[in-house]
């Protein structure tokens, strides 16, 4: 499949909608200011991801995250390597086996680097992309691989919770430390007579967990546990955010939480950035919400592509004369069904910006929502908005109350 082209014509969750449409198998390259991205897909599902510089052309790779996490030195990663490179085995393997670490933690540093890496991308709003169709290899043991849809959905949830992250925590450089007698204020899960029930502790995002209490002592999720003890007024969130094998946001919101507890306090806060560099990475973020939200439903207008495709052609072959009315009004119908789930997401994006749904579907359109040939393709008058007890619903011309 030949695929190229710049982010700023084909946004990045429609790439990553029609890499998995296709169930194809190769590596996404991306560019943009001197950093660059791979992106490895296993019949359109994620099963790699790395980060370098086009200039120096160095990658973060599994082994880096290691050492930070503090799980490896240097001198263990170096033998392991050069074991992978003689024997062609994988280095989770190879490290596994040599017990240097175990293979949930191994598991864990993979999936950190995956997350972290798809959550930085996500946030471009310009750059190249392309992709090759090719043989591909990863560490099938320690990878599940990761559906588009769900990855979709999660860096659209890690966007929109950012902003109110980054007002408590506004540097990765910060560093925090325990508030005395913290450590007799938690109730520790091996504590308890019985654990309550928990879910992976490590996914790409993960659900919020609330607080509980018993007895007035606050018992913690294991993510927020898991950053409270790496909590020592030395550690920065950056350092947490390895140590812990939970990345940036994970980390930066559970130090949130235990602060609401009154559990963690800062004590070094750095210079904050300047305003305008504030202004264009919250510009940055918003973007990026609202071409997440155009991308989750760039299935339903994949068939629009190949429709449009078809008829560029059929001037010429005469295509459309052999196509029977039926074909016709199952694409037309096929089309009108996405660009209503692609109306109703914006009006959902709408409400969050302005505060409400806006009152007519040319209020999308004004306010950069969507392009003002949403408003009517296929037909030649306009859709419209059917206000319902379940909210509001996108009609087609012609079936408008």
């Amino acid at each position: 499949m030949a695929l190229k082209g710049t982010l700023r014509d084909f946004g990045l969750s429609d790439i990553f909608q029609l890499i998995s449409h296709q169930r194809k198998t190769g590596i996404l390259y991306l560019e943009d200011k001197g950093k660059s991205v791979s992106v490895t897909f296993d019949e359109g599902k994620v099963v790699g991801a790395e980060a370098g510089s086009e200039k120096t052309h160095e990658k973060e790779r599994v082994g880096d995250i290691l050492l930070k996490a503090g799980v490896l030195d240097q001198g263990r990663l170096a033998q392991c390597l050069q074991e992978q490179e003689r024997t062609a085995r994988k280095l989770g393997v190879v490290l596994t086996e040599k017990k240097y670490l175990t293979e949930e933690i191994f598991r864990q540093a993979l999936l950190f680097q995956i997350k972290e890496t798809l959550f930085r991308i996500f946030q471009w709003t310009s750059g190249t992309y392309r992709f090759e169709t090719t043989k591909i290899s990863y560490d099938k043991q320690f990878i599940s691989p990761m559906p588009a849809e769900f990855i979709l959905m999660e860096a659209a949830r890690i966007i929109d919770e950012w902003p109110g992250v980054r007002a408590r925590i506004p540097s990765i450089e910060m560093v925090f430390d325990k508030v005395p007698e913290a450590e007799s204020r938690i109730l520790r899960r091996s504590e308890m007579k019985e654990n309550p029930p928990q879910g992976p502790d490590f996914d790409l995002g993960g659900e919020e967990k609330p607080k509980a209490a018993e007895n007035d002592r606050v018992v913690l999720s294991p993510d927020q546990e898991r950053v409270f003890d790496l909590v020592n007024g030395q550690y920065t969130v950056s350092e947490i955010s390895y140590r812990s094998l939970l990345g940036e946001f994970e980390a930066s919101k559970a130090l949130q939480d235990l602060a609401g507890f009154g559990l963690v306090k800062p004590v070094k806060v750095p210079l904050s950035k300047p305003k305008n560099q504030e202004q264009e990475e919250e510009t940055r973020r918003r973007k990026g919400v609202l071409t997440l939200v155009a991308g989750l439903v760039f299935t339903g207008l994949l068939v629009f592509v190949l429709f449009a495709v078809l008829a560029a052609s059929a001037t010429r072959l005469g295509f459309f004369a052999q196509v029977a009315s039926e074909k016709s009004r199952i694409v037309r119908e096929a089309i009108a069904d996405a660009q209503s789930k692609r109306l109703i997401l914006a009006m959902e994006a709408y409400r969050l910006e302005k505060g409400s749904y806006p009152e007519d579907l040319n209020d999308l359109y004004t306010a950069g929502f969507v392009l003002e040939s949403d408003v009517y393709y296929p037909f030649n008058s306009p859709y419209g908005i059917h206000w319902g007890a379940n909210g509001p619903t996108i009609v087609p011309p012609g079936n408008q109350d």
